[in-house]
């Protein structure tokens, strides 16, 4: 038997010898994870409630997002840096940029998108259209200062039809770009701006023809994110002050009104329940639950030791987050209210995963 046939049988034992205690009722969704520990490489998923362990990948340089499962479940979008993919990195030497690659859930079908590194991207929700952001098109994305890390070139926010190939550019080129498609599928929120102190929020229609700023203000707005009902946007904005940078997450309505700042200071980003009636604060050392209305919910910092990555399960009742209280960085799920915590990877550890849509 070789090595790597040795390496997969173990790894898939040490899953189903961490899940031999759980639930084996049907499983709403899946997980994908990248393991943290040497020996353990490339992409696992499993279950929900912790049955179906497999390895789909043994790609040691993978990288997954939070977006990276499609809304279909069909389909799962990574980063990864191959052999071939050299000659392109090299034309295109721009920090935290990668080759973006997609394969079928069960690992089938491996394949590169596109033929330029992007920095993030987000499925639209029929599967069919991938918002990414690149800073390929700016001329100076090989200067010496952008090359060292001491400059970021200019990125744009770009649509990719999936099916055609067809891409279009949906933003100018600025800083702090990111964009995010609203669940109604007519429309993205954009976060752009033209200096390193200052970007803004807009919203614009799919096909280009009507576009709103929503905010004209100081500080950095970055990863807008829709509410379930696409009336509502909510947002992080990072602002200069004495001692330093602080941020704060706030709502606005879709047309630019009824701009609301959320309690609870210095998150990073921030995301909506799947109900819409709680957003979920993500800061260094943990996180926070807060209603849609701004009153704190649940404080996480005394409920669970050293969060990371928290994200609502796709059916709104927990939060799943990476943890290394045991040792190596497991993947936990915790209820609403901050209790029963359980680890749900089994003996794998987690460097980065993602959820796929319920059933």
């Amino acid at each position: 038997m070789g090595k790597l046939q040795l390496f997969i049988i173990l790894c898939l034992a040490a899953v189903l010898a961490g899940c031999s205690s759980a639930d084996h009722g049907s499983a709403q969704y899946k997980i994908a994870l990248v393991p943290d520990l040497a020996g353990q490489q490339g992409i696992f998923s499993i279950n929900s409630d912790q049955t179906g362990g497999r390895l789909v990948t043994t790609d040691k340089t993978v990288q997954l997002r939070p977006t990276s499962w499609s809304p279909d479940g069909k389909k799962i979008a990574y980063f990864a840096a191959h052999d071939e993919d050299m000659p392109m990195l090299q034309k295109y030497r721009m920090p935290f940029h990668f080759p973006l690659y997609w394969m079928d859930f069960t690992g089938a079908n491996q394949k590169r998108l596109l033929d330029f590194p992007v920095s993030s991207f987000e499925f639209s929700r029929d599967g069919r259209e991938l918002l990414f952001v690149s800073a390929y098109e700016d001329p100076g994305h090989n200067d010496a200062d952008v090359v060292k890390g001491l400059k970021n070139p200019m990125s744009a926010v770009y649509l990719l039809d999936i099916r055609t190939g067809k891409q279009d550019r949906v933003t100018g080129f600025g800083l702090n770009c990111y964009g995010s498609f609203s669940p109604d599928g007519k429309s993205v929120a954009l976060s752009f701006g033209d200096s390193p102190e200052r970007s803004d929020l807009y919203t614009a229609s799919l096909d280009g023809k009507h576009t709103r700023r929503l905010s004209d203000s100081p500080g950095i707005k970055i990863k807008p994110v829709w509410s379930p009902d696409s009336k509502k946007i909510a947002y992080v904005c990072f602002v200069s002050q004495p001692g330093g940078m602080i941020s704060n997450a706030y709502t606005v309505d879709a047309d630019g009104s009824n701009v609301k700042q959320i309690p609870n200071a210095n998150p990073y980003e921030v995301a909506w329940s799947a109900d819409g009636k709680a957003l979920l604060l993500r800061f260094t050392k943990g996180f926070a639950l807060v209603s849609a209305d701004g009153n704190t919910l649940v404080d996480m910092e005394n409920k669970v030791i050293q969060p990371q990555d928290a994200v609502f399960t796709p059916d709104g009742k927990s939060v799943l987050f990476r943890s290394n209280h045991e040792g190596p960085s497991y993947l936990y799920a915790v209820d609403l209210k901050g209790n029963n915590l359980k680890r749900i990877s089994g003996n794998l550890s987690t460097s980065m995963f993602c959820l796929s849509p319920l059933k």
